[in-house]
């Protein structure tokens, strides 16, 4: 796929955006009337949610009023749950692009899974649809994908974001996809490369090669053919062989620099390098690789932020990727709290090793 994006995609992503900018200066204005005067909201209308009230610190668990009815195009749905990714973490810390201009309280969260309380029926909620860190929500019906009976919503919603990311890179950015073709994973033991060795294979790949700096860990990581742990100076030793795709969730510029010197392309072939996570920020990969090397090698560089998929693509996608998930067993550790207890959650020992999944239902 290229990079421009067709005049309705940048205005159905704009939109998005634009409805959730509106739902947090919404909550923004609630929040304020409530500390304002407490007492004006109703304790028989109104609901808990968790907002962010001070960049950087973890959300609080507060009282705000109700939300309205829903409109006709909207669903009203209980949240079941939902994930704290990297992503959610740093729009807490305001600083995830989504969120420079986005006033405080705010609400951090990304996707997750919602029930119609009338009629029974699970939705997977896409990202940045509605805001999720609340018991209900209202969310438009383009932004929901409806789930199969009996689903376990959060097996998905710690799923759906680091399955997504690897097979929308795979089915809709890499060019010609992974079918046949060896897959390198830089960050093979963090939860989105976990996952992605599973995709990878689902989807074709014939050869998957893990890296991580922590040689006992990826032993552990399941489904792979070859293990390298990185070590400096970054490079692919001759075993590694013929590679055709680099997925990095670190993105550390001197190990994707060392990695893409030293990697053997395929004759008559990209190697299709492409930045899904950045963990390590700095420096980036645009910082350190060298100049010549793009002009010397067959490397192609790809990213997959939101606005590098359109529309179509993620609805083609998504029931592909839920069908995924609620199929796939968890690879990394979670732990499940309630939303009420998110403060004490959001910084404890356990994030350390493993995925926090809150349940507002709960």
């Amino acid at each position: 796929m290229g990079d421009q994006q067709s005049a309705p995609d940048r205005i159905n992503l704009r939109g998005r955006l634009k409805d959730t900018l509106k739902a947090t200066f919404a909550l923004k204005a609630l929040h304020d009337l409530h500390r304002k005067s407490p007492c004006l909201v109703d304790p028989d209308h109104a609901m808990k949610a968790a907002l962010v009230i001070s960049w950087g610190k973890p959300p609080q668990y507060i009282s705000i009023p109700d939300l309205p009815p829903p409109s006709p195009t909207e669903l009203q749905l209980k949240v079941l749950a939902t994930s704290v990714t990297r992503v959610v973490r740093s729009r807490a810390a305001g600083a995830h692009p989504s969120t420079f201009k986005v006033p405080l309280p705010h609400d951090p969260s990304v996707d997750g899974v919602g029930i119609d309380e009338i009629t029974g029926d699970m939705y997977y909620i896409t990202q940045l649809a509605a805001p999720l860190f609340a018991e209900r929500a209202n969310v438009n019906l383009r932004h929901v994908v409806k789930l199969d009976p009996g689903t376990e919503p959060v097996k998905v919603a710690a799923l759906a974001n680091p399955v997504s990311c690897s097979w929308m890179t795979l089915r809709c950015r890499v060019v010609g996809g992974c079918q046949g073709r060896t897959v390198l994973i830089i960050g093979a033991t963090s939860a989105s490369g976990r996952c992605a060795a599973i995709v990878a294979r689902a989807l074709g790949a014939t050869r998957i090669i893990g890296l991580s700096r922590n040689e006992d860990t990826l032993a552990a990581v399941e489904g792979l053919d070859d293990r390298v742990v990185l070590r400096e100076p970054f490079a692919l030793p001759p075993s590694v062989g013929p590679v055709h795709i680099v997925l990095d969730y670190i993105g550390s510029g001197p190990a994707a620099s060392g990695i893409l010197q030293t990697a053997r392309c395929v004759r008559g072939d990209n190697l299709q390098y492409v930045q899904v996570g950045n963990i390590a920020e700095r420096p980036h990969i645009f910082d350190v690789v060298p100049s010549y090397l793009i002009n010397q090698r067959p490397i192609c560089i790809l990213g997959t932020g939101l606005g590098c998929f359109t529309v179509e693509d993620w609805r083609r996608e998504l029931p592909e990727i839920m069908k995924m998930t609620s199929q796939m067993h968890i690879p990394f550790p979670i732990f499940t709290v309630p939303l009420s207890d998110v403060a004490s959650a959001w910084e404890s020992e356990d994030t350390l090793t493993k995925r926090l999944v809150l349940t507002p239902g709960a």
